[in-house]
């Protein structure tokens, strides 16, 4: 049993089975030991505590902003004292919320884009929503959390007095995430261990639940699995729903949706089927603004778009909100992105978004898979040579296949513009092609001399699968052998099957090598050196 007080309703509330103890780091702060101690850190006086106390609804703003498919959501904003008073109180509590792993919303190092992430490779996606998640938080079950965390009664009372508005979590207050959490921290226990029980992975975004497996989630549901699409509350497993009953909340009926391996799979708004994405709707609504803009001029576009959709942000601030947080699941290295980027450039210069990639950015869209029937192999864009990957690679073929694993459905055709004879030690290959320059960033050759003992990173796609990205594998250079007349470089990395015809790059990024041949049947891994390519594109064909 766990223990049980009478609420300011004379009602009783009880702690059984919610093992608060291990929601919060070590011992309570001070500034929640009493009442004086509280207002004190919050730089708040007893008078200015009994005017929130009698008057705090007068101190919020409540408004709609738009959720998108005519849906709105209402925000009741505090005003700036209030605010800043919530802010303090958040930090407190911040600081005494120990998260769940499997919790995303309103965390350090986490986001929408973290949670997606999560569920990358699942086949089978089972998403729930909670109903009026905010307003389902009571100010008497805030006052419960902190009282189990042994805070001084008076001081939890304070603190959810100063926290909710019209006896509930307001949606807008910077205090109400962090309450929200602490809140659910229960029910994020029962739903992972509902998870390891089905071997699932379970996540929860603020009121976006998700369930994702490699296998059909038949022990989510009571009875036969549903068809994809949409999914009644009640075909849930009673232990599922039970979850969501026992704490309080109730499943959103029309929000809660199943999807298998033939179906779009998506998490809190992203498109996990094959890489992380933002839904087309997205890109093609961005088009369509900056055509407008483009068609009509930005004052018309701008008043257009604020009286369809209300609000004091101009078209400029939208789209630029929308092309960072595009930026920002795609990559900035993205050709999509960065062809929108260029035309947002275009209709607002003052507010240019900066193109240029990071060295990250342009190793990762460098490298590229080579296929041709069962063979696989890696292939890299150099400046000044073109699609370079290993002769073995393409070997017995006039043309292969060339895809980056980002959309691996968008293949090019390539051909062989140079290629050393399978006898020839060299192993080195040109790839002519027709991709569109936006497609792909090319590596530079290196110029330094490489030696015995330096760091260099090999990168390609060893036994590429659908979902794989980039294998990125450090390593230092153990000796430069010349082997039937050929600079080699040596790696302490392995160089597995699938790498070949993949850079070797120093710390500067730059290209020192290709790869040849390693993986674990080699006793030892090699890469063509890039002098070797220097000379041997010279050469005539």
């Amino acid at each position: 049993m766990g223990r049980r007080w009478r609420d300011w309703r004379g009602d009783f509330v009880s702690t059984r089975g919610l093992s608060f103890r291990a929601v919060y780091r070590g011992e309570i702060p001070p500034e929640l030991g009493s009442e004086t101690a509280l207002l004190a850190y919050l730089g708040m006086s007893p008078a200015e505590l009994k005017k929130i106390w009698w008057y705090r609804g007068r101190m919020y703003r409540t408004f709609e902003i738009s959720k998108g498919k005519g849906k709105t959501r209402i925000i009741s904003a505090p005003d700036q004292r209030l605010k800043f008073v919530q802010r303090k109180i958040a930090d407190l509590l911040g600081a005494v919320y120990k998260r769940r792993n499997p919790v995303h919303g309103f965390v350090n190092d986490r986001s929408v884009k973290t949670n997606a992430l999560s569920h990358i490779k699942s086949k089978f996606v089972l998403n729930l929503d909670i109903e009026k998640f905010f307003p389902s938080i009571t100010e008497t079950r805030v006052r419960g959390v902190l009282r189990a965390l042994d805070v001084d009664s008076r001081v939890a009372e304070v603190v959810a007095r100063i926290c909710c508005n019209n006896g509930q979590l307001p949606q807008g207050a910077p205090s109400s995430p962090v309450l929200s959490n602490m809140i659910c921290f229960r029910m994020d226990r029962e739903l992972l261990e509902i998870a390891k029980d089905s071997h699932s992975i379970y996540t929860r975004y603020a009121d976006d639940i998700t369930f994702s497996s490699y296998q059909p989630l038949s022990s989510l549901f009571d009875g036969a699995l549903p068809p994809p699409g949409p999914v009644a509350p009640n075909l849930l497993a009673p232990k599922l729903r039970r979850a969501f009953e026992t704490n309080s909340f109730t499943i959103n009926p029309a929000k809660a949706h199943y999807a298998d391996r033939h179906s779009r799979r998506t998490v809190t708004g992203l498109k996990i089927n094959e890489a992380l994405n933002v839904d087309r709707n997205f890109v093609r609504n961005i088009r369509a603004a900056l055509y407008a803009v483009e068609k009509g001029g930005e004052a018309t576009a701008d008043a257009i778009f604020k009286k369809k959709y209300g609000g004091t942000a101009s078209i400029a601030d939208h789209l630029q909100g929308k092309l960072a947080w595009l930026g920002n699941i795609k990559g900035r290295s993205d050709p999509i992105f960065r062809s929108i980027a260029e035309r947002f450039n275009h209709c607002f210069p003052k507010r240019a978004i900066k193109l240029e990639p990071t060295k990250v950015e342009i190793r990762d869209r460098s490298v590229w898979i080579v296929e041709h029937g069962d063979s696989q192999g890696s292939a890299f864009f150099l400046k000044d040579v073109g699609l370079v990957t290993a002769a073995h690679c393409v070997e017995g073929v006039d043309e292969a296949e060339v895809y980056h694993p980002t959309k691996p459905s968008n293949k090019f055709k390539v051909t062989i513009a140079k290629r050393c004879d399978p006898r020839d030690p060299r192993d080195l290959a040109i790839l002519d092609h027709n991709i569109q320059a936006n497609e792909y960033y090319q590596l530079d050759r290196s110029n330094r001399v490489v030696g015995a003992g330096d760091e260099v990173t090999a990168v390609g796609y060893p036994s590429y699968g659908p979902g794989d990205k980039i294998n990125i594998r450090f390593g230092t250079v153990s000796s430069l052998p010349i082997k039937s007349a050929v600079q080699k470089i040596e790696v302490t990395q392995t160089l597995a099957p699938g790498m070949s015809g993949g850079p070797i790059i120093d710390s500067d990024h730059a290209v020192v090598g290709v790869i040849h041949k390693g993986g674990p049947e080699e006793s030892r891994n090699f890469a063509i050196h890039i002098k070797v390519l220097n000379e041997w594109i010279n050469e005539p064909k």
